[in-house]
């Protein structure tokens, strides 16, 4: 569901800066179509992205949280071993 949300978020986002540089230009909002659907595809492929990265990073963190708690718990041990 987070992949979906972070597309559709993109896109959204996305078609808010077509519509806020339509406005920019004092241009009609309902003309040229296609530049919503390519502004909405673009900024989903980066939602898309993100989504990737963010997973990327939780991974990685996870990983190294895992070897922290391991030289903590050796360290713990050691510590009780020699008082």
């Amino acid at each position: 569901m987070a992949l979906l949300t972070s597309i559709l978020g993109f896109s959204t986002f996305g078609l808010a800066a077509r519509g806020f540089a339509l406005s920019v230009q004092r241009r009609s909002l309902s003309s040229d179509f296609v530049g919503y659907g390519a502004s909405a595809a673009v900024f989903g492929a980066v939602g898309y992205y993100m989504h990737n990265v963010q997973q990327r990073q939780n991974e990685l963190l996870k990983e190294r949280k895992d070897v922290l708690n391991a030289n903590r718990e050796r360290r713990l041990g050691a510590q009780e071993a020699t008082a």
